[in-house]
């Protein structure tokens, strides 16, 4: 008996295609949500000027961070599917899920293989936008551009090992005896190295030459770590708390950026803010222009954000952006509206959160507007859906007591 559902798919391609509830098995779509939460959410991030001191010399294995999605391969029997964590399941005739269909025969029970996938191109390196666009495509979708790079396996394996291997090093060699031969589907491109010097080498080849979003390192003791470049994004302040042991300074502020409908989208908060001089300074700029809100938020000790004008633009720098939390969920955060000095709520639409934001500097340079302040700014490193989606208020009815 299968564990796919497959009675409310749509056309992709020549193939099928389930929003949700494509997988069947309870147990199958715990260990894909369970692998997310416990290995992909523990990977740690880092800056090129930070793998000298974090890295240490010892065998580690490097790929290049392909531009996609994780998704996981499903090879049970004579049926070989894609799913994501939220169950959503691609089926049928599909070039790549038809090449691994071919060589069915080496996987022994269960398999399942973590990877990325993505669109695959001419030029340059894949966009997780152009996978968006691919798997959007219904019946016209170019699911012959579709591509899988598998680097982790779950579950299953073949006639001379199965799972568990707690090792990397032995799975990686399972994965490449699976899928040898392919090219839809193959293992993630990966070099051995003992060094730092040796992993930055890598990052100045394979990422700033273009070929890669980023850098994956996985050292020895389990440790993972994603490299890529910083993300600048300009920003507005809209709110700032104040350190309990001085109130002239600025101990944390929020920032927004602008949706097309000229609405505002909550970023997050950022602390790190510089010196006592710093945050003093801030506190200038920013503490006379108190407006009120029709909405609460507070920082993670409890402080609530006063809210202020949007006024001061600000450069926030990040390690790295994700807009799906460790259950590969939409991250949602608040739309708000400005008018006649408050702020007004109106529903929490998907967005991104910034790892580790840095303030930079003020952007005098920039203006309030859908342009500088362009939600696209993060869109090119992680999809975010509905951007174009018309922020409203939810209309409650009236309660009675």
């Amino acid at each position: 008996m299968s564990i796919f559902n497959l009675k409310n798919s749509k056309a992709l391609g020549k193939g099928q295609v389930v929003e949700n509830d494509g997988i069947s098995a309870p147990e199958v779509l715990s260990k894909l949500r369970g692998y997310r939460k416990t290995v992909v959410a523990g990977y740690r991030a880092l800056l090129l000027d930070e793998m000298s001191s974090n890295l240490t010399s010892g065998e580690m294995h490097v790929s290049p961070k392909i531009d996609g999605e994780l998704w996981f391969m499903i090879i049970e029997n004579d049926e070989v599917v894609l799913s994501n964590t939220r169950g959503k399941l691609i089926a049928g005739d599909i070039p790549l899920l038809s090449e691994v269909n071919k060589i069915s025969s080496r996987f022994k029970g269960r398999s399942i293989l973590a990877g990325e996938l993505f669109v695959a191109t001419k030029e340059g390196r894949p966009r997780v936008s152009d996978l968006a666009s691919a798997l959007g495509g219904g019946a016209k979708a170019k699911v012959e551009t579709l591509g899988f790079a598998a680097f982790d396996i779950i579950s299953g394996g073949d006639a001379k090992s199965t799972m568990p291997l707690a090792d990397y090093k032995d799975r990686l060699t399972l994965i490449e005896r699976l899928l040898d031969g392919g090219k839809r589907v193959k293992c993630v491109k990966t070099e051995t190295i003992n060094s730092p010097k040796e992993a930055i080498g890598y990052f100045e080849d394979w990422v700033e030459g273009g070929k890669a979003e980023g850098l994956v390192v996985r050292a020895g003791e389990g440790r993972t770590y994603k490299v890529k470049p910083s993300l600048s994004v300009d920003a507005v302040i809209i709110g700032y708390t104040e350190k309990s042991d001085d109130s002239s300074q600025v101990r944390s502020i929020i920032v927004a950026l602008m949706r097309s409908d000229e609405t505002f989208q909550l970023l997050g908060s950022c602390g790190s803010l510089g010196d006592a001089k710093s945050r003093k300074e801030m506190m200038k700029k920013i503490q006379k222009s108190q407006v009120e809100s029709n909405w609460r938020y507070t920082s993670g000790d409890g402080a609530i954000y006063r809210f202020v004008k949007p006024e001061v633009m600000v450069e926030i720098k990040g390690v790295d952006v994700q807009s799906e939390d460790s259950s590969g969920d939409p991250i949602r955060k608040m739309v708000l509206s400005y008018k006649d000095n408050e702020w007004l709520a109106l529903q929490k639409l998907p967005c991104a959160s910034i790892h580790h934001p840095v303030f930079v500097r003020y952007r005098s340079d920039k203006q309030v507007n859908t342009l500088d302040l362009r939600i696209e700014q993060i869109t090119d490193r992680c999809l975010i859906s509905n951007t174009e989606t018309k922020a409203e208020a939810a209309k409650l009815s009236t309660s009675e007591i």
